[in-house]
């Protein structure tokens, strides 16, 4: 009987992982030319564009390749926060050390909840968004997470960075985030991960641990959330429960792997883009009509689209394949007839 630990890592997966990676390379060098022809306010802008796509990028391994949709991922950015504000604040560690410290508490803390990972469906996401109330309650409670006197209700984290400085961090981890998503899925484990998805009990069948790859998914999704939400202390100046364990933190990763194509490496990428860029215009533009429009937007390209972005530019690209196939075919077919006709030497 063949199993799935019997096959080997597929040489396909590195070549893919590998032009993947390069693929990256022209997009980083194009985003860090940009703070020379941007000014304060869209920097802030792309920042939190980067801080996005790199949220909804660790919750698509989880939500999009493996297919257990979390409504509690916020909770491992919270943590990072405050692992990060209270380690630059108490114990004044540098950024580098308190991002490091964010990820792992993220991780251990994910790791501990693996038996919510045996739930599915519905069941799962509400596990996951019950996750996310208990540690709201706790960390409002207790006072050594409130401030550092007992009456505070939050830290004032001093700013570490320039805007600058924070421009080109948030850009390296949202790269460091999609790499990481990139070399997972076209890894063992990421094959095993979209077999879950796929049919849970047929990958069982073949020798996939579910609990083991799902937990794979899960620490690693949320680790990264925990290493970008202690950066984001310092920059955001003031973490509190209300400001980091918002529940719209974890609808923008849902909204944004959605919108962009859930199961898909671009699409985070394509959905935090297009959604900042939408955001911007229709807030610049109609501010009345601001969320109006931005619902509207999403709800249109999700309904007609439900691959997101990515299944759009598909199916544009095949339809002008399909075109220049058509036109190429119809010009070939008017060349064979010209040279039938010469050849039976009629005009």
């Amino acid at each position: 009987m063949t199993t799935f630990t019997s096959f080997k890592h597929p040489l396909t997966g590195i070549a893919l992982s590998q032009r993947q990676l390069a693929l990256m390379l022209p997009v980083l060098a194009l985003a860090a030319l940009l703070p020379l022809v941007t000014n304060d306010y869209w920097m802030r802008v792309l920042i939190f564009a980067f801080l996005n796509i790199g949220l909804a990028s660790a919750w698509n391994l989880i939500g999009g390749f493996t297919g257990y949709a979390s409504f509690g991922h916020g909770v491992f950015f919270g943590i990072g926060a405050f692992v990060g504000a209270i380690g630059i604040v108490r114990y004044q560690l540098p950024l580098p050390v308190v991002m490091a410290a964010g990820g792992v508490v993220a991780g251990v803390v994910a790791a501990m909840f693996v038996p919510v990972l045996k739930q599915k469906g519905l069941y799962f996401a509400l596990s996951t968004l019950a996750v996310m109330m208990v540690f709201d309650t706790l960390l409002q409670r207790w006072t050594f997470t409130r401030g550092l006197r007992p009456h505070d209700l939050g830290w004032s984290v001093p700013p570490t960075l320039t805007l600058t400085e924070y421009y080109f961090l948030f850009l390296l981890l949202c790269a460091g985030v999609v790499a990481t998503v990139i070399l997972v899925v076209n890894s063992r484990a990421g094959y095993a991960m979209q077999a879950i998805r796929k049919d849970e009990v047929l990958a069982n069948s073949i020798g996939i641990r579910p609990v083991k790859y799902k937990t794979i998914a899960f620490v690693i999704s949320a680790a990264w959330p925990g290493v970008l939400g202690a950066a984001y202390a310092p920059y955001l100046s003031f973490v509190s429960v209300q400001s980091v364990f918002d529940i719209s933190l974890t609808l923008n990763m849902i909204l944004i792997s959605i919108f962009g194509g859930a199961g898909t490496v671009i699409g985070p990428v394509v959905g935090g883009v297009a959604l900042s860029v939408i955001d911007q215009v229709a807030w610049g533009n109609f501010l009345e009509y601001h969320r109006l429009i931005y619902g509207v937007l999403i709800v249109a390209i999700i309904t007609l689209y439900p691959g997101g972005m990515v299944q759009l530019f598909r199916s544009l690209s095949e339809r002008r394949q399909a075109r220049l196939l058509a036109a190429a075919t119809e010009t070939q077919l008017a060349r064979n007839d010209h040279d039938a006709s010469q050849a039976l030497g009629r005009p």
